[in-house]
Protein backbone atom coordinates (compact mmCIF):
# COMPACT_ATOMS: atom_id res chain seq x y z
CA UNK A 1 0.00 0.00 0.00
CA UNK A 2 1.48 3.27 -1.12
CA UNK A 3 1.55 6.79 0.27
CA UNK A 4 0.34 5.96 3.79
CA UNK A 5 0.59 8.84 6.25
CA UNK A 6 0.40 8.77 10.05
CA UNK A 7 0.42 11.39 12.73
CA UNK A 8 3.68 11.50 14.60
CA UNK A 9 3.61 10.97 18.33
CA UNK A 10 0.11 9.51 18.43
CA UNK A 11 -0.77 6.79 20.91
CA UNK A 12 0.02 3.26 19.87
CA UNK A 13 -3.09 1.31 18.90
CA UNK A 14 -3.36 -2.47 19.11
CA UNK A 15 -5.14 -2.91 15.81
CA UNK A 16 -4.50 -4.64 12.51
CA UNK A 17 -1.90 -3.15 10.14
CA UNK A 18 -3.16 -0.77 7.48
CA UNK A 19 -2.63 -3.36 4.74
CA UNK A 20 -5.30 -5.49 6.41
CA UNK A 21 -7.55 -2.62 7.50
CA UNK A 22 -7.76 -1.13 4.02
CA UNK A 23 -7.77 -4.45 2.16
CA UNK A 24 -10.23 -5.45 -0.53
CA UNK A 25 -13.83 -6.12 0.41
CA UNK A 26 -15.04 -9.70 0.53
CA UNK A 27 -16.42 -11.04 -2.73
CA UNK A 28 -20.15 -10.54 -2.92
CA UNK A 29 -22.44 -13.51 -3.00
CA UNK A 30 -25.02 -14.06 -5.71
CA UNK A 31 -28.78 -14.29 -5.55
CA UNK A 32 -29.46 -11.11 -3.55
CA UNK A 33 -29.42 -10.43 0.18
CA UNK A 34 -29.07 -13.48 2.41
CA UNK A 35 -28.83 -14.04 6.12
CA UNK A 36 -26.16 -15.92 8.02
CA UNK A 37 -26.44 -16.83 11.68
CA UNK A 38 -23.75 -18.65 13.61
CA UNK A 39 -24.17 -21.65 15.90
CA UNK A 40 -24.80 -19.40 18.90
CA UNK A 41 -27.91 -17.84 17.36
CA UNK A 42 -30.43 -20.45 18.49
CA UNK A 43 -32.25 -17.96 20.71
CA UNK A 44 -32.77 -15.53 17.83
CA UNK A 45 -35.49 -17.49 16.06
CA UNK A 46 -38.47 -17.05 18.36
CA UNK A 47 -37.18 -14.97 21.24
CA UNK A 48 -37.35 -17.95 23.64
CA UNK A 49 -34.77 -18.59 26.37
CA UNK A 50 -34.07 -21.54 28.65
CA UNK A 51 -35.71 -21.13 32.04
CA UNK A 52 -32.49 -21.56 34.04
CA UNK A 53 -30.81 -18.86 31.95
CA UNK A 54 -33.81 -16.56 32.45
CA UNK A 55 -33.58 -16.99 36.22
CA UNK A 56 -29.81 -16.42 36.25
CA UNK A 57 -30.08 -13.27 34.11
CA UNK A 58 -32.78 -11.97 36.47
CA UNK A 59 -30.10 -11.99 39.18
CA UNK A 60 -31.62 -14.68 41.39
CA UNK A 61 -28.74 -17.15 41.29
CA UNK A 62 -26.40 -19.07 38.99
CA UNK A 63 -27.71 -21.37 36.25
CA UNK A 64 -26.75 -24.46 38.26
CA UNK A 65 -28.61 -23.14 41.31
CA UNK A 66 -31.53 -22.22 39.04
CA UNK A 67 -31.76 -25.87 38.00
CA UNK A 68 -32.12 -26.79 41.68
CA UNK A 69 -34.91 -24.21 42.15
CA UNK A 70 -36.73 -25.62 39.13
CA UNK A 71 -36.33 -29.17 40.44
CA UNK A 72 -37.74 -28.10 43.84
CA UNK A 73 -40.84 -26.61 42.19
CA UNK A 74 -40.01 -23.05 43.31
CA UNK A 75 -40.53 -21.56 39.85
CA UNK A 76 -43.82 -20.90 38.09
CA UNK A 77 -44.42 -19.79 34.51
CA UNK A 78 -47.84 -18.26 33.87
CA UNK A 79 -48.98 -19.56 37.29
CA UNK A 80 -47.95 -23.14 36.48
CA UNK A 81 -45.17 -24.89 38.43
CA UNK A 82 -42.37 -25.91 36.07
CA UNK A 83 -40.01 -28.74 36.98
CA UNK A 84 -38.94 -29.65 33.45
CA UNK A 85 -35.24 -29.17 32.76
CA UNK A 86 -34.66 -27.37 29.49
CA UNK A 87 -38.04 -25.63 29.58
CA UNK A 88 -38.05 -22.53 27.36
CA UNK A 89 -39.62 -19.24 28.38
CA UNK A 90 -41.43 -17.43 25.57
CA UNK A 91 -41.70 -13.62 25.15
CA UNK A 92 -44.57 -12.39 27.32
CA UNK A 93 -44.42 -15.29 29.81
CA UNK A 94 -44.67 -14.33 33.50
CA UNK A 95 -42.00 -16.08 35.55
CA UNK A 96 -42.15 -16.08 39.35
CA UNK A 97 -39.85 -17.30 42.10
CA UNK A 98 -41.67 -17.95 45.36
CA UNK A 99 -44.43 -15.61 44.23
CA UNK A 100 -42.13 -12.76 43.15
CA UNK A 101 -42.20 -11.82 39.46
CA UNK A 102 -38.80 -11.93 37.77
CA UNK A 103 -37.95 -9.29 35.18
CA UNK A 104 -35.56 -10.05 32.37
CA UNK A 105 -34.67 -8.69 28.99
CA UNK A 106 -32.54 -10.84 26.72
CA UNK A 107 -30.00 -8.74 24.82
CA UNK A 108 -29.20 -9.43 21.17
CA UNK A 109 -26.21 -8.17 19.19
CA UNK A 110 -26.07 -8.56 15.41
CA UNK A 111 -23.50 -7.49 12.83
CA UNK A 112 -24.87 -6.86 9.34
CA UNK A 113 -23.20 -5.90 6.08
CA UNK A 114 -25.66 -3.21 5.02
CA UNK A 115 -26.44 -3.09 1.28
CA UNK A 116 -26.76 0.10 -0.75
CA UNK A 117 -30.19 1.73 -1.01
CA UNK A 118 -31.38 0.25 2.29
CA UNK A 119 -32.50 2.47 5.16
CA UNK A 120 -30.80 1.72 8.49
CA UNK A 121 -34.13 1.83 10.36
CA UNK A 122 -35.18 -1.29 12.27
CA UNK A 123 -38.33 -0.02 14.01
CA UNK A 124 -40.68 -1.22 11.26
CA UNK A 125 -39.73 -4.72 10.01
CA UNK A 126 -42.62 -4.66 7.52
CA UNK A 127 -41.26 -1.66 5.65
CA UNK A 128 -39.47 -2.64 2.44
CA UNK A 129 -35.76 -1.97 1.78
CA UNK A 130 -34.84 -1.43 5.42
CA UNK A 131 -32.29 -3.22 7.61
CA UNK A 132 -35.21 -4.11 9.87
CA UNK A 133 -36.80 -6.04 7.01
CA UNK A 134 -33.56 -7.94 6.34
CA UNK A 135 -33.34 -9.21 9.93
CA UNK A 136 -37.11 -9.56 10.52
CA UNK A 137 -36.95 -13.38 10.64
CA UNK A 138 -34.06 -13.50 13.10
CA UNK A 139 -35.75 -12.06 16.19
CA UNK A 140 -39.06 -10.73 17.44
CA UNK A 141 -37.30 -7.94 19.33
CA UNK A 142 -36.84 -4.46 17.86
CA UNK A 143 -33.12 -3.78 17.45
CA UNK A 144 -31.49 -0.36 17.10
CA UNK A 145 -28.52 0.44 14.83
CA UNK A 146 -25.43 1.86 16.55
CA UNK A 147 -23.85 4.63 14.45
CA UNK A 148 -26.21 4.02 11.56
CA UNK A 149 -25.20 4.45 7.92
CA UNK A 150 -26.92 6.63 5.31
CA UNK A 151 -29.19 4.97 2.77
CA UNK A 152 -26.54 5.18 0.04
CA UNK A 153 -23.70 3.95 2.27
CA UNK A 154 -22.71 0.32 2.79
CA UNK A 155 -20.75 -1.80 5.23
CA UNK A 156 -20.64 -3.13 8.77
CA UNK A 157 -23.31 -2.02 11.20
CA UNK A 158 -24.07 -3.24 14.74
CA UNK A 159 -27.70 -3.75 15.84
CA UNK A 160 -28.83 -4.34 19.42
CA UNK A 161 -31.63 -3.97 21.96
CA UNK A 162 -29.04 -3.23 24.67
CA UNK A 163 -29.98 0.38 25.33
CA UNK A 164 -27.02 1.06 27.64
CA UNK A 165 -24.53 -0.03 24.98
CA UNK A 166 -26.41 1.89 22.29
CA UNK A 167 -26.32 5.14 24.31
CA UNK A 168 -22.65 4.66 25.15
CA UNK A 169 -21.39 3.99 21.62
CA UNK A 170 -23.67 6.56 19.99
CA UNK A 171 -22.30 9.31 22.20
CA UNK A 172 -19.95 11.58 20.16
CA UNK A 173 -17.66 11.82 23.21
CA UNK A 174 -16.83 8.09 23.02
CA UNK A 175 -14.16 7.64 20.37
CA UNK A 176 -13.19 4.26 18.95
CA UNK A 177 -11.74 2.82 15.76
CA UNK A 178 -13.72 2.75 12.53
CA UNK A 179 -12.26 1.99 9.11
CA UNK A 180 -13.82 3.12 5.81
CA UNK A 181 -13.23 2.80 2.10
CA UNK A 182 -14.23 5.97 0.25
CA UNK A 183 -14.60 7.03 -3.36
CA UNK A 184 -14.10 10.76 -3.89
CA UNK A 185 -15.25 12.96 -6.78
CA UNK A 186 -11.64 13.77 -7.68
CA UNK A 187 -8.11 12.67 -6.88
CA UNK A 188 -6.89 13.29 -3.34
CA UNK A 189 -3.63 15.24 -3.47
CA UNK A 190 -0.59 14.24 -1.43
CA UNK A 191 -0.79 17.58 0.34
CA UNK A 192 -4.38 17.06 1.41
CA UNK A 193 -3.63 13.49 2.45
CA UNK A 194 -1.02 14.84 4.86
CA UNK A 195 -3.52 17.38 6.22
CA UNK A 196 -6.00 14.63 7.05
CA UNK A 197 -3.64 12.98 9.54
CA UNK A 198 -2.36 16.31 10.87
CA UNK A 199 -5.86 17.64 11.55
CA UNK A 200 -8.54 19.61 9.69
CA UNK A 201 -10.17 22.65 11.30
CA UNK A 202 -13.79 23.54 10.56
CA UNK A 203 -14.85 27.16 9.89
CA UNK A 204 -17.57 26.77 12.54
CA UNK A 205 -15.04 25.58 15.13
CA UNK A 206 -13.65 22.22 16.15
CA UNK A 207 -11.31 19.94 14.25
CA UNK A 208 -10.83 16.33 13.22
CA UNK A 209 -7.96 14.09 12.16
CA UNK A 210 -7.55 10.54 10.93
CA UNK A 211 -5.19 7.95 12.38
CA UNK A 212 -4.18 6.67 8.95
CA UNK A 213 -5.07 7.20 5.28
CA UNK A 214 -4.01 5.44 2.07
CA UNK A 215 -4.76 5.27 -1.63
CA UNK A 216 -6.48 2.05 -2.69
CA UNK A 217 -5.64 0.07 -5.81
CA UNK A 218 -3.29 2.85 -6.91
CA UNK A 219 -6.30 5.07 -7.58
CA UNK A 220 -6.20 8.49 -5.93
CA UNK A 221 -10.00 8.74 -6.09
CA UNK A 222 -10.32 5.71 -3.78
CA UNK A 223 -8.91 5.83 -0.27
CA UNK A 224 -8.89 3.83 2.94
CA UNK A 225 -9.17 5.82 6.15
CA UNK A 226 -9.01 4.94 9.86
CA UNK A 227 -10.71 7.38 12.22
CA UNK A 228 -11.71 7.42 15.89
CA UNK A 229 -13.99 10.47 15.83
CA UNK A 230 -17.60 9.43 16.51
CA UNK A 231 -19.51 12.48 15.28
CA UNK A 232 -22.26 12.10 12.68
CA UNK A 233 -21.21 12.54 9.01
CA UNK A 234 -17.72 13.56 10.13
CA UNK A 235 -16.00 12.19 6.99
CA UNK A 236 -18.35 14.02 4.62
CA UNK A 237 -17.80 17.26 6.56
CA UNK A 238 -14.03 16.82 6.64
CA UNK A 239 -13.69 16.26 2.90
CA UNK A 240 -16.20 19.01 2.13
CA UNK A 241 -13.98 21.54 3.94
CA UNK A 242 -11.09 20.47 1.69
CA UNK A 243 -13.20 20.76 -1.48
CA UNK A 244 -14.02 17.07 -2.07
CA UNK A 245 -17.30 15.19 -2.25
CA UNK A 246 -17.66 11.63 -0.94
CA UNK A 247 -19.37 9.67 -3.73
CA UNK A 248 -19.29 6.26 -2.03
CA UNK A 249 -18.76 5.22 1.59
CA UNK A 250 -18.22 1.65 2.79
CA UNK A 251 -17.52 0.90 6.46
CA UNK A 252 -15.03 -1.96 6.64
CA UNK A 253 -14.57 -2.18 10.42
CA UNK A 254 -16.42 -1.01 13.53
CA UNK A 255 -14.37 -1.24 16.73
CA UNK A 256 -12.35 -4.06 15.09
CA UNK A 257 -15.53 -5.98 14.21
CA UNK A 258 -15.37 -6.51 10.46
CA UNK A 259 -17.71 -7.62 7.69
CA UNK A 260 -15.42 -10.53 6.84
CA UNK A 261 -17.34 -13.45 5.30
CA UNK A 262 -20.55 -11.40 5.18
CA UNK A 263 -21.86 -10.61 1.71
CA UNK A 264 -24.15 -7.61 1.26
CA UNK A 265 -27.31 -8.10 3.30
CA UNK A 266 -25.92 -10.98 5.34
CA UNK A 267 -25.75 -10.85 9.11
CA UNK A 268 -24.56 -12.86 12.09
CA UNK A 269 -24.81 -12.83 15.86
CA UNK A 270 -21.83 -11.31 17.68
CA UNK A 271 -19.73 -13.63 19.80
CA UNK A 272 -19.50 -13.16 23.56
CA UNK A 273 -15.93 -11.91 23.09
CA UNK A 274 -17.05 -9.28 20.58
CA UNK A 275 -19.86 -8.10 22.86
CA UNK A 276 -17.47 -7.75 25.79
CA UNK A 277 -15.07 -5.88 23.53
CA UNK A 278 -17.78 -3.33 22.69
CA UNK A 279 -18.75 -2.93 26.34
CA UNK A 280 -15.16 -2.11 27.30
CA UNK A 281 -14.90 0.77 24.82
CA UNK A 282 -14.84 4.35 26.03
Amino acid sequence: MANKKKTGGSKKRNYEPAAVRFGKDQKRGSGGPKKRLNSKSSNLGDGSIRLNKFIAHAGVCSRREADELIELGSITVNSKIITEMGYKVQPGDIVKHEGETLSHSEHFYIAINKPKNFNSACDNPLKDRTVGRLISKSTKYILTPICKLDRESTGIMILTNDNDLYLKLSNPKHEFQKVYQLELDKSLSQEDMAKITEGIRFPSGGWVKAEAVSYLKGNQHNIGIEIFNNKNKILEKMFDVMGYKVKKLDRVSFASITKKNLSRGEYRQLSETEVNQLKMLG
